[in-house]
């Protein structure tokens, strides 16, 4: 009998009280925005943004949707200042990450010059028209950043949706592992290094740095290592001319020389391999 009401005690104990759930293990929103600043990181959910930020309008030619749309959103150095960036931070670069691991960057300067939205809905709608992605049809959904001056920018920025994180970061310290140190500004090795940077980290990586939708290009073998020079010329501008189907795009606005630059920078990693993790 005093077992059973020793039972009967502790169970009404756990009844009564609530279940602590380590925060680092609690489910997030779907509509959660990580914002990850060089002294902090943040998360947000959509009613959390509208809470501290003024929704704006935006009416642009959208590169993605080919034509004329309206997004609601939030002008992103605004959203940065809310979450806590000052401009002492010392980040010389943004980076936006998408659900599948996509991840441009863009630097302050562009920023400066140019106004970025992190849409969250189409006006008029609950949420976003979908895209055609290859032969799939995807929502945005939960942010898209878009640029106010439309298509005129299509080339010149990242526009990646389905974004669930921002990153503000020092892109030698961040990215410290595919940097080409000891190499001066004006050697082809950097001027190859600057066009992977800005055209290629977004979807590959050098030593597990950089984007994760296309393969990794340096360890445990570099790509110079069992692709000829010829056949990556030939390739980097237009993977569809080599498999149907692919996901990488072509490149058309780069010239040969900045190509041969890349594979100069991709031939010089492969003495700087970092070690299996």
């Amino acid at each position: 009998m005093k077992h059973l009401r020793a039972t009967i005690a502790l169970f009404i104990t756990l009844v009564s009280c609530p279940l602590l759930v380590p925060i680092s293990n609690a489910k997030l929103p779907s509509d959660d925005l990580q914002i990850v600043l060089p002294s902090v990181t943040v998360h947000y959910s959509l009613a959390q943004l509208k809470a501290k930020l003024k929704p704006v309008e935006v009416t642009l030619y959208d590169p993605n949707y080919k034509k004329a749309m309206t997004f609601e959103g939030f002008p992103l150095l605004a959203l940065l200042k809310v979450a806590g960036l000052s401009q002492s931070a010392g980040g010389d670069e943004v980076v936006f990450t998408a659900q599948d691991g996509y991840a441009p960057n863009t630097n302050f300067e562009m920023l400066r010059l140019h106004h970025a939205i992190v849409a969250y809905r189409e006006k008029g709608s609950f949420t976003f028209a979908k895209l055609a992605q290859g032969k799939a049809m995807v929502s945005p959904a939960p942010y898209y950043l878009v640029w106010e001056e439309g298509e005129n920018l299509a080339d010149n920025v990242p526009w990646p949706y389905q974004l669930v994180k921002i990153e503000v970061v020092n892109f030698k310290e961040k990215f410290g592992k595919l940097y080409p140190e000891g190499v001066v500004v004006d050697d082809a090795v950097m001027k190859g290094f600057k066009t992977f940077k800005n055209e290629c980290i977004r979807c590959h990586s050098i030593n597990l740095q950089g984007g994760e939708i296309g393969p990794e290009l340096n360890v445990p073998l570099n790509i110079t290592e069992y692709w000829s020079a010829d056949t990556l010329l030939r390739f980097i501008p237009d993977a569809s001319s080599f498999r149907y189907k692919s996901k990488m795009p072509p490149f058309p606005k780069l010239d040969k020389m900045q190509v041969e630059q890349v594979i100069e920078y991709l031939k010089y990693m492969k003495d700087f391999k970092i070690r299996q993790p």
